[in-house]
């Protein structure tokens, strides 16, 4: 099958995970992360959390400054972003791991809550990669995804991304746009998320909800809960 990506972040030189840290910490991106986090910090007080696609690791560090008692997992498919990773979050005790979410060695029912933030799209294998996620969670326990999708409205898409660039340096609002479009453009439809789900074992326990991040009304949330016993979609 023709790859979605997976492959060419596996091999992510240095110079580039260092490049895309430095691209993140535009005010739009650290308002986006935030938020997230502050979602995520809501949902769980203790226990074990794995972000998957942790990147530069950004995220860890945020959840872990509203809940520092958790224990924190990364995983990244790049060995040049678990060292960024790393460097990022030095001080900080995590378990970062290079590799990828479709085979770990994680026991099975290990994680409290799993998060992934817009990485699902790349994923090569998504039905695998949700059935390890599946296996690696706690029974009655969740996941929650933050992915872009397509079918979005254009118009209040665009209001809203000229509003947020306002305040951005020059060459970020010339950067950004660019960079978001061609993102854009690789992402799922809402109904192609549902149906990838819906052939795991999430099928009968998943919701999907349309949220704007950082002002972009460009978000989904995808909930899927581990329940061996419940039946019929939420």
């Amino acid at each position: 099958m023709r790859g979605r990506g997976e492959d060419q972040f596996r091999r992510l030189p240095g110079f580039a995970a260092k490049l895309y840290d430095r691209l993140t910490r535009a005010r739009a991106f650290e308002v986006q992360l935030r938020e997230i986090a502050r979602d995520l910090a809501s949902r769980i007080d203790r226990g074990r959390l794995l972000d998957i696609g942790t990147g530069p690791g950004r995220m860890l560090l945020e959840i872990h400054r509203l809940k520092p008692d958790l224990e924190l997992f990364g995983i990244d498919i790049a060995d040049s972003m678990v060292r960024q990773a790393r460097r990022n979050l030095t001080g900080i005790r995590v378990d970062l791991r290079p590799g990828s979410i479709r085979h770990t060695d994680f026991e099975s029912d290990f994680f409290d809550l799993v998060t992934c933030t817009g990485s699902f799209y790349l994923w090569n294998y998504p039905g695998e990669c949700l059935e390890e996620v599946f296996r690696i969670l706690k029974q009655g326990r969740s996941a929650y995804f933050f992915e872009t999708y397509q079918d979005f409205d254009a118009a209040e898409f665009r209001e809203a991304l000229r509003a947020n660039l306002r305040q951005e340096s020059l060459l970020r609002r010339l950067i950004s746009p660019l960079f978001l479009k061609k993102h854009l453009k690789m992402t799922y439809q809402t109904d192609a998320v549902a149906e990838i789900v819906k052939q795991s074992s999430f099928a009968n326990s998943y919701s999907l909800e349309k949220i704007a991040l950082a002002g972009l009304p460009i978000w989904l949330r995808v909930k899927l809960t581990k329940n061996l016993s419940r039946k019929g979609t939420i």
